[in-house]
């Protein structure tokens, strides 16, 4: 199926019709049908068309016409096209750039309205810190202040002296993912687990279960475990904010970490159904796949 569906990406912009597509599986369109529900949770032609209407996206935002992306992506005119946009996404095409350039004034990113918020490359842990009391309130979730700040520090400590690929603070990264957690309407002692997230392989041996709160510390233990609720839905943030920022890795890295995203996160993202995530998760994965 992963090959079915690197083949659906690299032809967007062509004809493409189910028995095509067992063909190249080697199944009946019968068994195809099935095993492509079963392996993507949804349709042969739904998934098709999504894929093609995110690329869309993407095109719109590049500057091209609406017109122009419609005939590229296989609509036989703007109205058709502009429908199917606002069924799937609840907005008009029209309206895309509009919303972008709301989202970027106050330090968002590229295809935003699509997938889950982003934020600017080289944030500072301080302004990170900001943004993800601002995300939580936006999500309607009740963050004590004062054990939001002292998980913050326990975190800025456990992660001391670290970098990243690119350059930036460690702790960067797990407070993005936290971000991300409050982003996806996770609960509060998830959103602060979310912070070690990586404590574990790229933390300093402080006592995590002595500085946490006991909730915040029972599910940084199962991290590693993927089996409860809480412990994936960090792990796909965090996979989601890595792929992000794949581009400081070398390509045989990309091609790695995106064939690992594959096989083992995107069954977890789409068992969780959340759709922007498997959206964005799938959209980065296919980019360095191979």
């Amino acid at each position: 199926m992963d090959k079915v569906l690197q083949y659906i990406e690299e032809h967007l912009e062509e004809p493409l019709n189910i028995k095509q597509l067992a063909d190249m599986s080697g199944y009946s369109e019968f068994h195809f049908i099935r095993k492509f529900k079963a392996y993507t949770k949804k349709n042969v032609m739904e998934y098709v068309r999504r894929r093609r209407l995110i690329k869309a996206c993407e095109d719109i935002l590049a500057g091209m016409r609406i017109i122009d992306v419609a005939l590229k992506y296989e609509w036989s005119s703007h109205s058709a096209f502009s429908k199917s946009f606002n069924i799937e996404f609840g907005f008009p095409p029209s309206l895309l750039r509009t919303m972008q350039a709301e989202i970027d004034f106050i330090g968002g990113s590229h295809m935003n309205p699509i997938f889950l918020n982003a934020t600017q490359a080289g944030m500072s842990k301080e302004e990170l810190l900001e943004r993800l009391k601002k995300t939580a309130a936006e999500n309607g979730i009740d963050m004590d202040e004062k054990v939001l700040g002292d998980v913050y520090r326990t975190a800025c400590r456990a992660y001391e002296g670290k970098t990243r690929y690119s350059g930036e603070e460690y702790v960067t990264h797990p407070i993005n993912v936290s971000i991300l957690l409050a982003d996806l309407g996770a609960e509060q002692e998830t959103i602060l687990a979310g912070m070690f997230c990586d404590a574990a392989i790229k933390g300093n041996e402080i006592n995590l279960e002595k500085e946490l709160p006991p909730k915040v510390w029972n599910i940084v233990q199962q991290l590693e475990e993927k089996k409860a609720n809480e412990a994936i839905l960090i792990k796909l943030a965090e996979r989601l904010h890595n792929m992000r920022t794949i581009d400081y890795l070398d390509e045989n890295k990309k091609a790695a970490k995106a064939k690992e995203t594959m096989e083992i996160y995107m069954p977890l993202a789409r068992k969780l159904n959340n759709q922007k995530l498997t959206d964005e998760l799938n959209d980065l994965v296919l980019r360095y796949y191979v």
